[in-house]
């Protein structure tokens, strides 16, 4: 039968995804011997030093964000890529849990751990989503906007301000109280400055890059422009230069993975060509990776297309 302070142990466990670190263990009154042959019969396995789970399988990643914060000890959080990711932002994929802790303490130098040590990390920065200490959300941007390069900067924000448009007026006041002197708040402030003129805000992480791209051609795309053609809409496009007839389709694996909808994208492509439209069509992959070719693409399309626009143009006048 099991003690007072193994049932605590277990307790305890299921609120944190089956990790426990040595303090909880004394704090429980578990002694090391108990620990020991946990350890030794495969009951319990090591994930670092003083901290623990329930069974020998590979660790989930809540088990990961868990171990780490509990290796990372009092008045840390889960920071940065991690703390994004629980927040739902869109944020690159990263192997290592990242924990910001008080400057006053040590680095941890733990495997699989990045640590981020802060001189002002307060109260008000951390928030609680279920067992896990994590930064809020206006601390993760400002902490992202000191890491993330543009393209991947304007995904997390949109990916914020999706969630809630209010957000953004929290994310201003957060700069001007707790942004000074944090590295990269000037490129976030500008991002935030664009959606206050009124700038509309992507509905993909994918549409976002892809703004990101335009914008970077000289050329500001119109989003989700409605192509129409003798009176009638012929199609919605995700990225539009209307005044030389040129669009980008966006391709997520989401809503393209069928054959019917690859057969319907290719149907509206040839009705678009047809009105006289070239079409450019991307992939997730292709706008992440391949950035600079995009761009150089981008920018040849429109110039052709505005060259032989203006031929036309031209070409009707002197007749």
């Amino acid at each position: 039968m099991a003690s007072a302070g193994e049932r605590r142990v277990i307790q305890l466990a299921a609120r944190q995804f089956g990790v426990l670190s040595w303090r909880d263990l004394v704090a429980a009154q578990i002694s090391r011997a108990w620990l020991v042959r946990r350890l030794r019969i495969g009951e319990l396995s090591q994930i670092h030093r003083g901290v623990f789970k329930f069974g020998a399988h590979a660790s989930t990643q809540d088990q990961l964000d868990m171990a780490a914060l509990l290796r990372a000890g009092e008045e840390a959080a889960l920071s940065h890529f991690t703390a994004a990711r629980k927040l739902g932002l869109d944020v690159p994929k990263e192997r290592s849990v990242h924990v910001t802790i008080p400057l006053s303490r040590e680095a941890l130098g733990v495997v699989g751990i990045k640590v981020w040590r802060s001189r002002d990390l307060v109260p008000g920065d951390v928030t609680q989503r279920g067992p896990f200490r994590l930064t809020n959300l206006a601390r993760t941007m400002i902490d992202l906007a000191a890491v993330l390069e543009d393209a991947w900067l304007r995904a997390a924000l949109d990916s914020a301000l999706r969630q809630r448009s209010s957000y953004q007026h929290w994310l201003y006041r957060s700069i001007r109280e707790r942004g000074v002197g944090h590295r990269g708040v000037a490129r976030l402030r500008a991002l935030l400055n664009q959606y206050q003129r009124g700038d509309e805000v992507p509905d993909s992480a994918l549409e976002s890059f892809a703004m990101e791209l335009a914008a970077a051609t000289g050329r500001r795309p119109r989003l989700h422009w409605n192509v129409v053609a003798d009176e009638r809409r012929i199609a919605e496009v995700d990225l539009a230069w209307p005044e030389v007839k040129l669009c980008v389709e966006l391709d997520g694996w989401v809503h393209h993975s069928s054959r019917a909808a690859f057969e319907e994208d290719r149907a509206r492509d040839r009705s678009l060509v047809a009105h006289g439209w070239t079409v450019l069509r991307y992939t997730w992959r292709q706008v992440i990776d391949d950035h600079y070719s995009i761009v150089g693409e981008l920018a040849h399309a429109y110039n052709s297309r505005s060259v032989r626009r203006s031929a036309r143009v031209q070409s009707r006048v002197a007749s």
